[in-house]
């Protein structure tokens, strides 16, 4: 949340002859919206200014020119360095439910999922939430062939062909990176997932991430979200369906938020809800109909909701800067051992009920801890570990882990 006191005026442009326009405090948290023509440019600036401010300001950058113009000012990631984290499900109880939900959400609303689909990718997002696994392309396809008793006909089918065209999404970077980007300004670019519909699926991936670690509690939550070209992600849909919970659940967030779309077509209709400020480019305002100003084309309008006040003002320049992004590079975090990798395998296989927090206590006295977790994640994403459901004496069933027949195979040749 913003607080009143942080940061200097954020300085947008001018009104005419009238002075300086800067957006309050105030305006930031009620939300903002940008459409029309010049609206990521609008958008670049105002990550600009609000981190001039001193305001902790995080850009979702998914075609990379905000990087290129303001890497010389903030600092600017690849998506290699942060897209491991993006995927984990590390948080615990309910908000690990919330993530799984929300993570299902990304992939629906980035691959356009039909209502069966939706369902399927709920269960087996659910599946995976259980044992804090990793909600990677790769691990909730391995997932879905290997209980193809549960997810079997030809919406499955179809599904996991979807999923397997996300190749380009590996697990890549280190473990803890989201939570240290939310504490800072960074702009973050998912240009380098290659075709389009990795690209919007690793952005909304992380926006589920985002909102997910709000639900856990955890602090160190931005100032400002800016998203450009946030019509990719949020399209319009004929009908109410699961995949606007991730646009609902971000809207209504405490975090400030601003979306921004070149296009006035084909968006989601709770997109122009998303903030109670709008800001429109000349073309959008004039094409309104009859108003009592017309804009030069150089010019944007903001509507305040709350009060009905019309404002017209000129972008200030600034000059575009680049320098080089951090995390080009995937981090290479402490390879896995085969001795550890062998060892983990045989824990599974031999305990009645292994449970990940089981298997990454016990391991975690020989080796440490981060990597043992990494192993395991890795484990269960490339289909050699899964979690399944066990009937306990007690009566209630259990998530524990267990192999499948690749990771017995792999266990053998191990020993």
């Amino acid at each position: 949340m913003i607080s009143e006191t942080s940061g200097r005026p954020v300085r947008l442009g001018y009104r005419g002859a009238s002075g300086k326009f800067e957006l309050s405090r105030e305006d930031l948290r009620r939300g903002i919206s940008i459409l029309g023509q010049g609206a990521d440019q609008l958008a670049t600036l105002i990550a600009y200014a609000c981190d001039e401010a001193g305001l902790r300001t995080l850009v979702i950058d998914l075609s990379g020119r905000v990087s290129q113009k303001l890497s010389g000012y903030m600092d600017c990631y690849e998506l290699p360095h942060f897209l491991y984290d993006t995927l984990r499900i590390d948080e615990e109880g309910l908000a690990a439910n919330v993530h799984g939900q929300l993570a299902a959400s990304a992939y629906s609303c980035a691959l356009d999922l039909s209502f069966e689909q939706e369902g399927i990718i709920n269960a087996a997002m659910q599946i995976l939430a259980a044992e804090r696994g990793v909600a990677s392309p790769a691990a909730v396809n391995d997932l879905m062939v290997e209980k193809n008793d549960k997810f079997r006909g030809r919406p499955a089918d179809r599904l996991i062909a979807r999923l397997a065209s996300l190749s380009s999404l590996n697990m890549t970077g280190e473990a803890g990176t989201v939570a240290e980007l939310l504490k800072r300004s960074a702009v973050l670019s998912f240009s380098g997932a290659g075709q389009p519909e990795a690209v919007e699926t690793a952005a909304t991936l992380f926006v589920a991430k985002i909102l997910a670690h709000a639900e856990s509690g955890n602090e160190g939550l931005p100032d400002l979200v800016i998203i450009p070209q946030a019509g990719r992600l949020f399209r319009v849909r004929p009908v109410f369906r699961k995949t606007e919970r991730l646009l609902t659940s971000f809207v209504s967030s405490p975090i400030s938020k601003i979306l921004s779309s070149e296009t006035s077509y084909g968006l989601d209709e709770h997109f122009d809800e998303t903030g109670f400020i709008k800001i429109m480019s000349s073309a959008v305002w004039n094409g309104h109909g009859p108003n009592d100003e017309t804009l030069l084309p150089n010019m944007f309008m903001v509507r305040n909701h709350p009060y009905g006040h019309d404002l017209a003002f000129i972008p200030r320049e600034f000059e575009p800067r680049s320098g080089p992004p951090k995390g080009g590079e995937a981090t290479q975090p402490e390879p896995e051992t085969a001795d550890l990798i062998s060892q983990m395998l045989v824990d599974i296989d031999s305990y009645e009920a292994p449970t990940r927090q089981s298997v990454v206590a016990f391991l975690s006295q020989a080796y440490e801890q981060g990597l043992v977790e990494r192993t395991l994640d890795k484990l269960q994403s490339e289909g050699y570990v899964t979690a399944v459901q066990k009937d306990m004496k007690s009566g209630r069933p259990m998530s524990v882990l267990a192999l499948t027949e690749k990771g017995k195979t792999l266990m053998e040749m191990s020993k």
